[in-house]
């Protein structure tokens, strides 16, 4: 006589090669053809996770509502994840990097969709922050905790796409522990005043620096890296002293690939004009007209204001090097001159207005940003100041009216 089959679920404990004990768990599905077929999954640390999971599969699959889990891997579903995402090329060209880099090559990257498990992303992130940098220079040190809390969210969107085409039950990342937006928060913003802005232009001019304009041109206009190595001759006007921004540059590495530098919207996807002072003006005028008197090419309305030497585009990424090695040589000559991001060279130029009493809308306009609050927020250190002297002033127009002052009255 057969064995009966009860298609009731098991669970049962196993030793791993390394010593360690996991627990298995047994169950049964329904295929449409009423064939009854037994599944197996494994690995859960404790009794108690392994029986919960089987619970929660029983009551889905006498609801009827029971995901049949894919094996597929994670590296193999992600790769065609990147494939069908529409985002923006240098977007696409992080989120890429981030995972080849971290994710790849790692066993969490090897493992079925439906393997993983909040644990699972949990001890991947602990690796990361005692030991994940796999940058040159720094490899084995630990992985910071804003880079490690992009990964989470990255791997967040691919297990939710997962779970939405019906290949897990569950996205494990919704219940695990990354670093905190607190411990990922940026480090507080650096900014000049004008006096080192003033110091270190002074410094690099003097040193012959061909990039002193650029800098000038960041400082004046807080413009973004990709924007000011997207100016053109044709959107400047130097009659009224106005720059145009209509566009910056995008430019996308990614391994194996040759970069593709190309010219798209800004950020914020509008075009803004931008005022600029009689002395930029002037500096400007002098660059084109000595490029129209050597170089006439280079002075063409299509040709980029702020090219490398051979008259090519920036690589971005070296001119952020060429910055760094220019700062790094002036704070050796001046001690007291913080060693400022290129970015800090835009919150600079919207530090000094804000202290200087600019409306916070004329600097929100100026950097471009997609609403004042945006501003507000963002420089909220340098609104503060703003409220001491407006306290200072409600405070002399409500003082009491000197004694003297009444008897001359």
């Amino acid at each position: 006589m057969a064995r009966r089959v009860n298609h009731e679920g098991t669970l049962s404990p196993y030793t791993t090669p390394s010593g360690e004990i996991r627990y298995r768990i047994a169950y049964w599905i329904v295929r449409p053809d009423g064939e009854y077929v037994r599944r197996f999954r494994r690995g859960f640390e404790t009794e108690r996770l392994a029986r919960e999971t089987l619970a929660d599969l029983q009551v889905d699959i006498r609801r009827g509502a029971h995901v049949e889990e894919t094996r597929e891997t994670l590296n193999a579903y992600s790769a065609k994840y990147f494939d069908g995402l529409r985002v923006r090329p240098t977007t696409l060209a992080g989120y890429r990097k981030h995972y080849r880099v971290h994710v790849e090559s790692s066993s969490l990257g090897r493992t079925p969709l439906s393997d993983i498990s909040k644990d699972q992303l949990n001890r991947f992130y602990r690796q990361l922050e005692r030991d994940g940098r796999k940058d040159r220079g720094h490899i084995g040190e630990p992985l910071g905790p804003a880079t490690i809390r992009h990964i989470h969210v990255l791997l967040s969107q691919i297990l939710q796409h997962a779970l939405e085409d019906g290949l897990i039950r569950l996205n494990p990342a919704k219940r695990a522990s990354p670093p905190t937006k607190i411990d990922a928060a940026p480090p507080e913003m650096m900014t000049w005043s004008a006096e080192d802005a003033r110091l270190f232009l002074e410094w690099s001019k003097s040193t012959g620096d061909y990039l002193w304009l650029a800098w000038l041109t960041l400082l004046g206009t807080g413009m973004r890296r990709g924007e000011i190595l997207g100016v053109r001759w044709k959107d400047v006007d130097l009659e009224n002293n106005v720059i145009t921004i209509a566009r910056a540059m995008s430019y996308v590495k990614e391994a194996g690939k040759k970069p593709v530098i190309d010219f798209r919207q800004t950020k914020s996807g509008r075009v803004r004009n931008v005022d600029i002072d009689a002395r930029l003006a002037h500096a400007l005028r002098t660059k084109r007209d000595l490029l129209r008197a050597v170089a006439p090419d280079l002075a063409r309305g299509e040709q980029l204001i702020f090219c490398n030497r051979f008259g090519r585009p920036h690589n971005p990424t070296q001119f952020s090097r060429q910055w760094r090695e220019r700062v790094n040589k002036a704070a050796d000559a001046h001690p007291d001159l913080d060693r400022l991001h290129l970015h800090e060279l835009r919150h600079t130029h919207a530090t000094l207005l804000l202290r200087a009493g600019v409306h916070p809308k004329i600097v929100s306009e100026r950097l471009g940003h997609a609403d004042i609050q945006t501003t507000l927020n963002t420089y909220s250190h340098a609104v503060r100041t703003l409220q001491r002297g407006a306290a200072d002033l409600v405070g002399e127009l409500l003082a009491p009216v000197r004694a003297d002052a009444l008897t001359t009255s």
